[in-house]
C-alpha cells in the first residue's frame, strides 16, 4: 500500500512538473524530456527543479548527459562529455545559492568501485579526494565481514591507506583490521598493534598493558578509549592511560566530546597534561554541552573552558553560530570571539 502511495505521489509530480515547463517560455516544448522528479532536459539544456521550477545547469551538454547513482550511497553525480560534477549549495546573503561543482574526475573513464572509492585512468579517490601516490595497478581495498560497506582501508603494493592517507610505517602483507561491530580505529601487522588517528597517524599500542580484546572506543571517532579496567587517549602518538578515571560503565557512562564525559550525572573534563580527569563541581549536567571538538562547554549557568568557569563570558549569548562569509563556526558570546572551528 505504502509503495503504491508514493508511486501515485511521484506521478503526481512528474506531471506538474511536465505542466511548469509547458508554461515556461525558456523551455523548448518540443524536445523537452523529464528525467526524474529532480532532472529534466530539452534541446538547449538540463534542468533541475528547484524552488518549484526548472533552474537550467548552465554549461552541461543535454546530449551526453545522465546521472550516475552510487548504491547504497547518498551520492548522486552529474556527467556529460566535459566533466562530472555535483550539485552545492553556498550562502549567498541570508539564503541558500545552488552551484555546480566540477569534481576532479576524467569523465570518459570514471568508474564507481563502491559506495566510498571510485577510480579513472589518473587516479582512485576516496569520497572525491585523490589517494596520494597509490599504486593503481595493485590497489585493492580490504574488506570487513565479507563486505567494503565500512570499508575505510585499502592497499597497495607499497602502503596501506585508512581513507585517503597514506599509514606510515605499516606492513603491507601483514597488515590486518582487528574486526569490531562499529569502530575503525584498530589495526595490527606483524610488529603490534595500533591506533590509527582520523589525520592518519599511528600510535603503537603495547599489549602487555592495554587489554587489546576488549579495547574499544569510548564512543565513536572520539580520541577515547577503554578496556575492561582503564581509561586511555591518544597524545603525541602515544596511547597514555588517564589516572584515577572513573569505571567504564556502557549504561552510565557517555561523551559530550575528546574532553568532556558525564558519568552518573557528574561531568569531567581530560586535563591531557596531566592525564586525568577532573570534576567540574558547578557543572549542570542535564544542560551541559561542549562545542564541537574545542575546550569550551556550557552549563545550566556558567561557561567552561578547560574545566573552569569562563571568567568574563556572558551566558545569555554565548554559543557556536555559523560565519557564512568564512564558511567557519564562531564561538562567541555579545563581546566577543572566542575561538572559530572549521566546517566540515
Amino acid at each position: 500500500m505504502k509503495n503504491k502511495v508514493f508511486k501515485i505521489f511521484v506521478i503526481m509530480l512528474l506531471a506538474a512538473n511536465v505542466s511548469y515547463a509547458g508554461s515556461n517560455p525558456k523551455i523548448d516544448k518540443a524536445t523537452f524530456q523529464e528525467i526524474d522528479a529532480s532532472y529534466s532536459k530539452d534541446k538547449n539544456g538540463v534542468y533541475v527543479w528547484e524552488n518549484r521550477g526548472w533552474k537550467k545547469l548552465e554549461g552541461i551538454d543535454p546530449v551526453t548527459f545522465e546521472i550516475i547513482n552510487i548504491s547504497g550511497s547518498a551520492r548522486r553525480y552529474l556527467k556529460d562529455k566535459n566533466g562530472i560534477y555535483s550539485i552545492i549549495y553556498s550562502m549567498d546573503g541570508d539564503s541558500d545559492k545552488l552551484v555546480l561543482e566540477n569534481l576532479p574526475y576524467d569523465p570518459q573513464t570514471y568508474e564507481v568501485i563502491n559506495q566510498l572509492y571510485s577510480k579513472d585512468k589518473n587516479n582512485i579517490y576516496y569520497n572525491d579526494k585523490k589517494i596520494e601516490g597509490v599504486d593503481k595497478n595493485t590497489f585493492e581495498l580490504t574488506y570487513d565481514f565479507g563486505s567494503v560497506v565500512n570499508g575505510y582501508y585499502s592497499k597497495d603494493k607499497n602502503n596501506v591507506y585508512y581513507e585517503n592517507k597514506k599509514l606510515k610505517g605499516i606492513d603491507v602483507k601483514t597488515f590486518k583490521k582487528i574486526s569490531r561491530l562499529v569502530d575503525n580505529f584498530l589495526i595490527e601487522d606483524k610488529n603490534g598493534f595500533y591506533i590509527v588517528e582520523e589525520d592518519g597517524s599511528i600510535a603503537p599500542i603495547d599489549s602487555k598493558e592495554v587489554d587489546i580484546e576488549n579495547l574499544s572506543q569510548l564512543a565513536i571517532k572520539t580520541n577515547l578509549y577503554h578496556d575492561k579496567d582503564s581509561m586511555y587517549f591518544v597524545k603525541n602518538h602515544k596511547l597514555v592511560k588517564i589516572k584515577d578515571a572513573p569505571k567504564v560503565d556502557p549504561y552510565n557512562l557517555s561523551t559530550y566530546n575528546d574532553k568532556y564525559i558525564n558519568k552518573y550525572d557528574i561531568v569531567y573534563y581530560l586535563d591531557t597534561n596531566e592525564g586525568a580527569f577532573k570534576k567540574l563541581e558547578k557543572a549542570e549536567s542535564h544542560q551541559f554541552r561542549a562545542y564541537g571538538d574545542t575546550e569550551y562547554a556550557k552549563g545550566k549557568k556558567s561557561v567552561y573552558f578547560k574545566g573552569k568557569v569562563l571568567a568574563g563570558a556572558d551566558y545569555a549569548s554565548f554559543d557556536m553560530k555559523y560565519n557564512h562569509e568564512k564558511d567557519v563556526y564562531e564561538i562567541k558570546d555579545k563581546n566577543k570571539v572566542y575561538e572559530t572551528v572549521k566546517a566540515d
